[in-house]
């Protein structure tokens, strides 16, 4: 008989996997763990003949032994090895015992065999991942939220959602733990069947979300809230429209807003992208995203990426649907709502928002509205901090906008805690740098359009591997907590800007952004453009090349600079094999030995790759800089000239470690080195850098001149300030004369380097100056500074060379005075 029931079930399978596919989903257990344990129940949420054969299926092709063996332990024999924790329902059978029973007697054994463990395994498994749709019949048929009884519609299901059948196996529970932890057997029953409910409820939120409402029923229900009939009686009134013209045209700003999620278009686009990653990239490395996974079954997820590409929402978004992930509503540009690309990217997940609201009050009170729905209905959300694409690969000030309208829904409704998740995604090659250094040259950007679109997309090919790192957490309530503890003793409106929110605001941008950067991605790429890029020529010999991608990669392991960088796998001499082939390394046959080096165009294209990394390397590169200038320095003069430079390479670079933190990090970096023969230390106890015959010598300086373009801007603009004298411009001037006089040193000493004289990083600089008081606004709005100006160009000769101090002289002397 049982021999029958197994032959029954291997020919049901046949027929089943003739049409079902299950994907290569993650599973967030150790399997090896599970091969080695002898007594494992398998937990499927639902009893399902079907859920039961594809989760066997799938046991036994990972090497597991399937759901239909019995548990091999004496008193167990009749056990199967499954469970289903919601029994299924029946029009003649309501009232069903479920699992308690099957809990009790499994519990009552180890409480009378104190040497053996019995394992619960759940096994999450998804006929499709669309969630309930709230106006559409079949929708709610079809989707994997639906519980109600029905074999038709279980073949349904199949035959619809059965070629993408997910199947998750999660991580185990020990019943012996909690028969140790609690002797009261029923009691622990009650537990156990508890616990395994709201594991399913959690697990179903992460991978499915929330039930969808229809786009119009969604924008029926905003309207009518307060705030936006507030919004459209004052815009008619502002305006002497009528009250339904008013309300049509809020009507119009939703429907242009608001996402429509659709689940087929969201599979389509899945096989689609599939096979254009297959095409132009060499795979996809995601790293850290099992926390987010834990987090994303009780809290409202915000996705807080950076943004280098237009490739950034496809990849983001297809990566957490491939590991199980709900796919994120998230906030797109207004440009890219082009005709048919609009609504795929709507129906993948897109909002769409304006660049700016113009004091467009209707417009504002619609979308605060939109964005508080979907947060409220528990939604996992993506937005872009930095507002638009980084064009120098270096990550950008943030944009607050969509921070603050995430705090204010926050403070309306708090019962869901929210958690931002900051993601770096770093590329081997940016499918849009040449038009990123177009646009850096003053070349107009151009609109999006369909054509261009699809012709860039059949030119892409090689672009080697995508990098996403998902960084540490930041929790909104533990931030608001901190800066303003009575925070929930206050009830808050739609349109309440508390007076403390501002500030917390900026300070929670600028903690976002940070985040992004501690999670960098180290790959042959970005380091190769480190190396080259701090050589005069861009050209080294294979020897010293190898040296300083290990010099580089040592000062990472030995003295990390987050938990969250990630390294590249691999030897040096394979990432520089790598590069080559990638095109961007090219390598120079000699007969003394083999020489590489950047070809003009690029030389100029690799900056945005070292720009991803720069701030991973700023503070031992200041250090270099401090020693090879000096004929000796001691640590406390060195320390006391980092205290100096530090917080306006902080600032730019959004660097983790403030002041206070580096300055503690200077000696143990200084020890590296030293270790490394790098710097010398005199009886004493005075640095010093190694002979200048010496490779050793070389390295020190090529390190220290990582951040010598950054340095030599500052001092141009300090420079430049000088000779325009106290009191003498504006803020506007003195960037607009800086940025001339970046452009007019690069032309002259023949560096073609665009990014060098981005004028958001002269503005960046002089807002920190003024953040710092070195700089203040005198009553006509003109930049007053003392003698601390003088005193740092005084000084710059000990950390920057003399003939780049010598070009910035000629430069700005022929800066002119402000009319």
């Amino acid at each position: 008989m049982q021999s029958l029931r197994s032959s029954f079930r291997r020919v049901s399978q046949t027929v089943l996997f003739w049409w079902v596919r299950v994907g290569e989903n993650p599973h967030h257990t150790d399997i090896d763990l599970l091969k080695r344990k002898k007594h494992c129940v398998y937990v499927l949420e639902h009893q399902s003949t079907s859920d039961a054969l594809v989760a066997d299926y799938k046991l036994r092709q990972l090497g597991l032994t399937g759901l239909y063996p019995k548990i091999d332990l004496p008193g167990l024999q009749d056990e199967p090895s499954l469970l289903s924790v919601h029994a299924r329902p029946s029009v003649l059978r309501r009232h069903q015992a479920g699992i308690t029973p099957r809990i009790q007697r499994l519990l009552a054994f180890l409480a009378e065999h104190p040497d053996e463990d019995i394992l619960l395994v759940p096994v999450a498994l998804y006929w499709g991942r669309a969630a309930t749709s709230g106006n559409s019949l079949l929708g709610a048929l079809l989707s994997s939220n639906w519980t109600v009884v029905g074999r038709f519609k279980k073949l349904l299901t199949v035959l619809f959602n059965g070629r993408d059948t997910y199947v998750e196996i999660n991580e185990p529970i020990s019943l012996r733990q909690l028969v140790l932890d609690d002797t009261d057997l029923a009691k622990t029953t009650r537990k156990v069947a508890r616990v395994l409910r709201v594991h399913f409820r959690h697990v179903r939120t992460a991978v499915i979300g929330p039930d969808l409402s229809h786009k119009r029923v969604m924008i029926d229900r905003l309207l009518q809230t307060d705030s936006v009939r507030s919004a459209i009686a004052q815009h008619a009134k502002a305006k002497k429209i009528p009250l339904e013209k008013s309300r049509s045209l809020a009507r119009k700003h939703a429907l242009a807003i608001a996402a429509n999620v659709s689940y087929a278009t969201i599979r389509i686009l899945e096989i689609l992208l599939t096979k254009l990653w297959n095409k132009i990239y060499n795979g996809i490395i995601l790293r850290g995203i099992e926390p987010v996974r834990e987090l994303a079954k009780d809290n409202e997820i915000v996705y807080v990426p950076c943004h280098r590409s237009h490739i950034d929402y496809l990849l983001l978004s297809y990566s957490l649907h491939n590991h199980g992930l709900n796919v994120p509503h998230i906030a797109a540009g207004e440009n890219l709502n082009m005709p048919i690309v609009g609504s795929i990217l709507r129906r993948g997940g897109a909002f769409f928002i304006r660049r700016s609201f113009g004091g467009d009050k209707l417009y504002t009170a619609v979308f605060n509205e939109y964005i508080h729905t979907v947060f409220t209905r528990g939604y996992p959300v993506e937005y872009f901090v930095e507002g638009g694409r980084s064009r120098t690969g270096r990550m950008r000030a943030p944009a607050t906008g969509t921070l603050a309208m995430t705090v204010r829904s926050h403070l309306r409704d708090s019962s869901r805690p929210i958690v931002f998740i900051p993601v770096y995604i770093g590329y081997e090659k940016v499918f849009e740098s040449r038009s990123y250094l177009g646009e850096l040259k003053g070349k107009v950007k151009k609109k999006e359009n369909l054509f261009d679109l699809v012709k860039t997309v059949k030119q892409l090919k090689n672009y080697g591997h995508v990098f996403l790192n998902f960084g540490e957490p930041l929790r909104l309530s533990d931030q608001l907590n901190a800066q303003q503890p009575g925070w929930r003793d206050k009830t808050y409106g739609p349109d309440d800007r508390p007076t403390w929110m501002f500030k917390f605001i900026d300070q929670l941008s600028i903690d976002v952004v940070t985040r992004i950067n501690s999670a960098a991605a180290l790959n042959p790429i970005n380091l190769i453009a480190t190396v080259l890029l701090s050589t005069p020529r861009q050209a080294i010999e294979g020897r010293l090349l190898r040296s300083q991608l290990q010099l580089l990669i040592l000062l990472q392991k030995d003295s990390p600079y987050s938990p969250f960088v990630t390294y590249p796998d691999g030897t040096v001499d394979e990432w520089i094999e790598y590069a080559v082939k990638m095109g961007k390394l090219q390598l120079i046959p000699q007969k003394l030995g083999n020489l590489y080096g950047l070809d003009s165009q690029n030389t100029v294209l690799m900056s945005y790759y070292r720009n991803n990394i720069q701030h991973l390397f700023a503070l031992p590169a200041l250090i270099a800089a401090l020693v090879v200038r000096a004929q000796g320095i001691t640590i406390e003069l060195l320390s006391k000239r980092i205290a100096l430079i530090y917080p306006y390479v902080r600032s730019e670079l959004f660097i983790q470690d403030d002041r206070t933190q580096a300055l503690a990090k200077t000696p143990e970096i200084v020890e590296l080195l030293i270790g490394y023969q790098l710097i010398l230390r005199d009886e004493k106890g005075i640095l010093h850098g190694p002979d200048k015959t010496q490779d050793e010598s070389l390295q020190l300086q090529y390190l220290a001149n990582i951040m010598l373009p950054t340095l030599e801007r500052y001092l141009l603009t300090l420079s430049v300030l000088a000779r325009l004298g106290s009191g003498q411009c504006s803020q506007t001037v003195l960037e607009n004369q800086a940025q001339q006089m970046a452009q007019r040193s690069a032309l002259l000493n023949g560096l073609d380097a665009p990014e060098f004289f981005d004028k958001a990083l002269f503005k960046n600089f002089i807002q920190t100056l003024k953040a710092l008081k070195v700089l203040t606004l005198n009553e006509d709005s003109k930049l007053d500074f003392d003698h601390r100006i003088q005193d740092v160009i005084d000084q710059a000769g000990s950390v920057i060379p003399d003939d780049v101090w010598y070009n910035v002289y000629q430069v700005t002397k022929r800066s002119v005075p402000p009319a």
